[in-house]
């Protein structure tokens, strides 16, 4: 009995029903459908594929093919030298592996019967496929190579904030890659249904269009009822079929699964990291124990390393755990190697510097990276930053530590939104050391006791400032208070009114920058 059907065409049935390439001798011309499945010349009627064994490929086979109307030949196996052949008017495909004629007739036709139980089928068939990927250590870019190959369509792997984790561009868009991969980072661009996390359909698939003619199906890589991420596929709009819905459903299914191996993995190594620089900090740790352990995460203990703390400068700050997710993803964008771990409202980490350069500019673009994210999140929120003196070897971790402590308590009384890197602190390094001594107070009083308690004082202190901050030239001053240089050398003259000093003796100039310094280091605005 054949099927009541329509017939489905030829080039889709053959994608959708098989777990292999097919490739075209001639590939069809148009729509050619097709609505059963011949295993003989003989059985041929009008609108059945014909499957064939690749040797049997004759010139007379082709034409007793045409005259019996039917819709295509697939020929199994590899065929012989065809350069004398054709072509002929009727599609020929060509899978090339040895099965059973039978095998590649009862694909055909369960898909023909029952195109959804198919699909299943053909969905169990790649999640198997995929999943063995991962077993065998693929890892993501394995398994979006293999979704590839099976659909020949664009892959992207995108962690939940949507930085690519992987990806695989189709056959034939090469060059076009790199803007699909910036455009897919836009959090604009992330379907609103898939924006809350914790609110996705997990079986919710969502296509979308995007520029250049492309199309793209989005689906929710889900661990615990919240997605993780997002699994995309791009091809030719109006082109994606149920082959692509079924693919990136099971790939999202063991993306998941590999995910979150992932993370607990980098749980293990974090909460590994952390408990060694607890002991390294709290010196529980003998120098011999202290090296293996360094040496056990992949760590050599003899390279340079500088200390980072972070904390957020606020009443009622973001969480530490954000905190975490940020400095974290920095390490992962920079494939940077750095043992991090949270302690107390802080987090703390140790910054390896590269073997062929000792100098800490990596460690400091780094903290500079994580202060622009959390000014992107929360630009409301002030995060502080101190980085200690680069250790040249395991014993001097702690001075590094204590040192970087300094730099974030300075960074936060001076509202410094950049890394503080402790060499580089100048003269609070000094005050910071006697900071609470009564002479240290009484010297600020007898500098600028008259300005502070002057009625313009927030004004004049600004003005006095900008003049140190460039080196005592009239007009960048003036520039950097947005004034006329005429209004600055008036102040200037307020100034050396109200406070009797005289500024043009080098000594009197640097006991106003001190007592500048002391006065900001104490709180106070300048």
């Amino acid at each position: 009995m054949k099927n009541p059907f329509s017939g489905l065409s030829f080039s889709h049935a053959l994608r959708l029903a098989f777990s292999y390439t097919t490739t075209w001798l001639w590939p069809p011309r148009g729509e050619a459908i097709f609505t059963w499945v011949a295993t003989s010349l003989a059985e041929i009627q009008p609108g059945d594929v014909l499957v064939q064994p690749a040797a049997q490929l004759t010139e007379q086979m082709l034409a007793q093919s045409i005259e019996r109307g039917a819709a295509g030949v697939v020929l199994v196996g590899t065929p012989p030298d065809q350069s004398n052949l054709g072509p002929f008017d009727i599609p020929v495909a060509v899978i090339t592996r040895e099965d059973d004629l039978r095998l590649v007739q009862k694909e055909l036709l369960a898909l023909l019967l029952d195109q959804r139980s198919a699909l299943v089928a053909r969905g169990a068939h790649i999640y198997t496929k995929l999943a063995q990927k991962i077993a065998d250590g693929a890892g993501l870019e394995g398994l979006l190579s293999s979704l590839c190959a099976i659909t020949g369509r664009g892959l992207i792997i995108q962690d939940k904030r949507l930085g690519i984790l992987a990806h695989h561009p189709p056959p034939g868009l090469p060059e076009g890659w790199e803007g699909v991969l910036r455009l897919v980072s836009l959090p604009e661009m992330l379907p609103e249904a898939l924006r809350d996390r914790k609110r996705i359909n997990p079986a919710g698939l969502v296509a979308v269009e995007i520029p250049d003619g492309l199309e793209r199906i989005i689906a929710p890589v889900m661990v615990n009822d919240v997605a993780r991420g997002y699994l995309s596929l791009v091809g030719p709009a109006g082109q994606l079929d149920e082959l692509d819905e079924v693919a990136i459903e099971q790939g999202a299914l063991v993306c998941a699964v590999e995910m979150a191996r992932i993370k607990a993995i980098r749980e293990t190594e974090k909460h590994l990291r952390g408990d060694l620089l607890a002991a390294l900090l709290e010196d529980n740790l003998s120098p011999r124990d202290a090296r293996l352990w360094v040496e056990t995460l992949g760590i050599d203990p003899d390279q340079h390393c500088v200390a980072l703390r972070f904390s957020w400068d606020a009443p009622n700050p973001p969480s530490r755990r954000r905190l975490e997710t940020m400095v974290n993803g920095e390490i992962a964008r920079q494939a940077a190697q750095v043992i991090a771990s949270p302690l107390g409202g802080e987090v703390i980490c140790f910054y390896i510097m590269p073997a062929d350069n000792p100098q800490p500019d990596a460690a400091l673009v780094f903290a500079e990276a994580v202060l622009e994210q959390a000014g992107r999140e929360f630009p409301d929120v002030p995060l502080r930053c101190g980085v200690g003196t680069p250790a040249s070897d395991m014993s001097a971790w702690r001075t590094s530590f204590r040192q970087a402590g300094q730099s974030m308590e300075l960074s936060r009384r001076l509202g410094v939104h950049k890394p503080l890197y402790f060499p580089n602190l100048s003269v609070y390094r000094l005050l910071m050391q006697i900071e609470h001594s009564p002479e240290l107070i009484a010297f600020q009083e007898e500098i600028l006791g008259a300005l502070l308690s002057h009625e313009s004082s927030d004004e004049l202190l600004r003005t006095l400032a900008a003049y140190f901050d460039h080196n005592g030239n009239l007009s960048q001053a003036a520039e950097a208070l947005y004034i006329h240089r005429n209004t600055l050398l008036y102040r200037m003259e307020r100034i050396a009114a109200i406070t009797g000093l005289e500024l043009e003796h080098p000594e009197t100039r640097l006991a106003v920058q001190l007592a500048l310094q002391i006065y900001r280091m104490s709180g106070g605005s300048v």
